[in-house]
Order: structure tokens, then C-alpha cells, then sequence
């Protein structure tokens, strides 16, 4: 793949699944609860944990610090309206 969007997940595992794939350009997370993520950060960083699989310029330890990750905070109704309604 080369863009994936993720509607949830929060938690950061699927997106880390995601990253490995070499072809990749660009993964857009749309998580409509930012808890979600403060909460997973603090108490499951293991999914979020992108260290072993930093192989490409760009990448970082923390999956959606990567530069290929975009995280976003919002509903994703609205993103896909907004950004590919007619």
C-alpha cells in the first residue's frame, strides 16, 4: 500500500503494523478521542513502539512520530468530507 487510512486505533498497534511495509508514503490515523491515545501512551507504549522496525529515513521509536504517520484528532466523517466530499 502507499496510503492507508485508519478510522480509530487509537492505540497505536495498527498503525505500527502498518509502518512496516516498505512502500508506504503516507498512513493517516483519525482518532475521534485523544484520550485514546494519552492513555494508551502511558500505559501501553509496547503498541506504539515502532524501535524495531526504524529502517527508513523518516521513521522514529513512538509509530506516530514517524514522518509517514499523521495523526489526527477529529471526526472521521468530517475528514473524508472535507477532504474528499464532492
Amino acid at each position: 500500500p502507499k496510503r492507508v487510512a485508519v478510522i480509530g486505533g487509537g492505540e497505536g498497534a495498527t498503525v505500527r503494523e502498518i509502518l512496516k511495509h516498505s512502500t508506504l508514503e503516507k498512513v493517516v490515523m483519525i482518532e475521534i478521542d485523544g484520550g485514546v491515545v494519552n492513555l494508551s501512551t502511558k500505559y501501553l507504549p509496547e503498541w506504539q513502539d515502532c524501535s524495531s522496525i526504524a529502517h527508513h529515513d523518516g521513521s522514529a521509536e513512538w509509530c506516530f512520530d514517524d514522518e509517514r504517520a499523521d495523526l489526527r484528532v477529529e471526526d472521521a466523517l468530517a475528514y473524508f468530507n472535507d477532504n474528499f466530499g464532492s
